[in-house]
């Protein structure tokens, strides 16, 4: 059994949708890894970072979470630099080793364009388990990634980590990208992250955290009681209550998040009511 090598690299990306920066993560075994959400184009330093973390090592994928550019952003000069597909959940985020979307040619001019993540693949990297968590609400095409410090471990009962892009943040909440993501696809995806309770959680932003299932426990108490305080707030001012008038209600008008951000929040919130049937 290879224990698995999880290293860290924080690019200098920092603001309030990044927190501190976000997190690259590179892991494997002594000879193959992957990398997990490559990070922001632009930030040559942060490459230099990586490229030193995988040490010589090959690089057999290059992972991403999410869609969103400071995840995705050096995704196709990673694959040219380190010879290795893209993948992730959404096809148009499935590169070729040299960074094309069309996939590289093979015998006889096949195109062997790299297939999209699906939910509980199993990818072997060099004796390490990484396995595919669908895990949508964040965006449509958010996953994470199970890391178990035993590869025959099935379940989730025995550990390991957990990768969750933007799905759970090692600090604050995550904003749902509405209306590609929901708040009705992130409270299920929730619960699938706190089937595994033995599990630490390394997020794409902020500190690592010793228990993911303590922290997605806090998310859930308070995605509820945030939907409590929308539920008063339109017994208050009527069912006609839009998106713009409930985010300043909830967020007031000097919350320092800009207005499309809560408008947003508040429109996951009446959406989800709205498929739960309370709208």
């Amino acid at each position: 059994m290879t224990a698995p090598r999880i290293d860290r690299i924080r690019c200098d990306n920092p603001s309030p949708m990044t927190l501190q920066g976000t997190i690259t993560y590179v892991l494997g075994g002594a000879r193959q890894v992957v990398i997990v959400d490559p990070g922001p184009a632009d930030h040559p330093e942060h490459r230099e970072a990586v490229a030193a973390a995988v040490a010589g090592r090959e690089v057999s994928a290059i992972l991403v979470t999410h869609r969103h550019g400071d995840h995705t952003g050096a995704a196709a000069e990673f694959a040219r630099r380190f010879d290795a597909p893209v993948r992730g959940a959404d096809p148009s985020w499935c590169l070729a080793a040299d960074g094309g979307h069309d996939g590289a040619r093979g015998p006889a001019g096949a195109v062997d364009a790299p297939a999209p993540l699906t939910d509980g693949e199993r990818l072997d990297v060099d004796g390490v388990a990484l396995v595919v968590v669908h895990t949508p609400g964040h965006t449509s095409d958010s996953v994470s990634f199970w890391v178990p410090d035993d590869p025959s471990d099935v379940d989730g009962a025995g550990g390991g980590a957990m990768l969750t892009g933007d799905t759970v943040l090692g600090a604050g909440t995550t904003m749902l990208d509405h209306p590609d993501g929901t708040l009705t696809d992130y409270l299920t995806s929730l619960e699938r992250l706190r089937a595994h309770r033995a599990a630490r959680l390394l997020p794409a932003h902020g500190p690592e955290r010793e228990s993911l299932a303590a922290v997605v426990d806090d998310y859930l108490a308070h995605r509820r009681e945030r939907l409590d305080q929308v539920r008063g707030l339109l017994a208050a001012h009527g069912p006609d209550l839009d998106a713009v008038a409930l985010g300043r209600l909830i967020y007031g008008e000097d919350s320092g998040l800009p207005a499309g951000v809560t408008t947003k929040i508040a429109a996951a919130q009446l959406d989800h009511l709205h498929r739960i049937g309370e709208r």
